[in-house]
C-alpha cells in the first residue's frame, strides 16, 4: 500500500516549485506571445472589415461614375435606332410602292397577252372546227 511519510510532501513542494518556475518561464510569455498575436490578428481583421467598405463604396462610385458615363451612349445608340428603323420603314414603303406599280404594270401586260393568245386561240378554234366539220362531212362549208 501507500505510505503517507516525508517524501510524499518533499515531492508535492517540488510539483509547486515546477509549477511557480513553469509559470515564470513558459505559461506567462507563452499567454503574452498568443495575446499580442490575437490583438495582431484582431487589428488585421478590423483593417481587412475597412477595406471591404472601402471596396464597397468605391465599387458603388465606380458603377455609378459608369452608368452616368453610359448614358449619353446609351441616348445615341437609341436615337441612332429609331432614325435607323424610320429611314428602313421609309425604304421598306418606297419599295412596297414600287413594287405594286409594277406588280399592275405586270398585271396588264398578263392580261394583254392573254387576250392576245385568247383571240389567237378563238380563232385557231374557228378554224380546226371548220376543218373537222369538213372531213366529218367530207364537203366543204365556206
Amino acid at each position: 500500500m501507500i505510505d503517507f511519510n516525508y517524501t510524499l510532501l518533499i515531492q508535492f513542494f517540488n510539483l509547486l516549485i515546477l509549477l511557480i518556475i513553469l509559470n515564470f518561464l513558459l505559461f506567462r510569455p507563452v499567454l503574452r506571445a498568443m495575446g499580442k498575436r490575437e490583438g495582431t490578428i484582431n487589428s488585421l481583421t478590423d483593417r481587412i472589415q475597412k477595406a471591404k467598405e472601402g471596396t464597397g463604396t468605391i465599387e458603388k462610385e465606380y458603377e455609378e461614375k459608369s452608368r452616368e458615363k453610359k448614358r449619353p451612349i446609351m441616348a445615341n445608340r437609341e436615337s441612332t435606332l429609331a432614325e435607323a428603323h424610320t429611314a428602313s420603314m421609309h425604304i421598306i414603303e418606297k419599295a412596297r410602292a414600287e413594287l405594286s406599280g409594277e406588280l399592275e404594270r405586270v398585271k396588264s401586260e398578263i392580261e394583254g397577252e392573254s387576250k392576245k393568245v385568247f383571240d389567237s386561240l378563238k380563232t385557231d378554234v374557228e378554224r380546226l372546227s371548220k376543218e373537222v366539220a369538213q372531213k366529218i362531212l367530207q364537203r366543204s362549208l365556206s
